[in-house]
């Protein structure tokens, strides 16, 4: 019996710390948030907490649905994208040889070792009108534009670059790009656990 004293008092005082953290920085600040939802504007940042249930009325208007549901199917999309990408990806990591397992591992991790913000600009500058995607794309049609001439069969019209940033496309692709790696790490953490006989 005292051991079982001594030891839940260990345990107990490693755990204080991890859920005053908790508390702290993430229920609390959740909880006024929460409190907030109740209230209503009295000027450009006061908020008068009057216990009105107006803004939860104010979510199930159209316009908020309709936000709601495009943020579902963005949701859904990029998770569907992700499993079909990040499964023959998972499966080739489990079924490698030793040596080449680790590199692949590298390989999807290397993403984690740059920060968000940067990889963010850098898929910018690939999906904007004068970016690299387009370049490389006016690139081919001017080299697919060349030969065709030159067999008289008239060269194609001037290439016009495609509009992909802020578009749902854009959008798609940047979680993609963001979220595959949540997708492939646990994939390949399952699939190893499996007996393969």
């Amino acid at each position: 019996m005292q051991d079982w004293r001594r030891n839940s008092g260990f345990f107990a005082s490693l755990a204080v710390p991890p859920v005053a953290w908790l508390l702290l920085l993430f229920l609390v600040p959740l909880g006024g948030v929460w409190l907030l939802s109740f209230g209503q504007n009295t000027g450009l940042t006061e908020i008068t907490v009057t216990g009105t249930l107006a803004n939860y009325q104010r979510a199930l208007e159209p316009l908020y649905l309709e936000i709601m549901l495009k943020s579902l199917w963005i949701a859904g999309a990029t998770t569907m994208i992700c499993l079909i990408a990040g499964f023959p990806v998972a499966l080739a990591i489990v079924f490698a040889p030793p040596r080449a397992k680790t590199w692949l591992l590298l390989l999807v991790m290397l993403p984690f070792w740059t920060n968000l913000l940067i990889r963010t600009y850098a898929l910018i500058a690939v999906l904007r009108t004068n970016g690299f995607l387009n370049a490389g794309l006016g690139w081919l049609w001017d080299g697919l534009s060349r030969p065709l001439a030159l067999l008289g069969l008239g060269s194609l019209a001037p290439f016009q670059p495609l509009h992909l940033l802020y578009t749902d496309f854009a959008v798609v692709f940047g979680l993609v790009y963001v979220h595959l790696p949540f997708m492939v790490l646990p994939l390949y953490a399952a699939l190893e656990r499996i007996d393969r006989s």
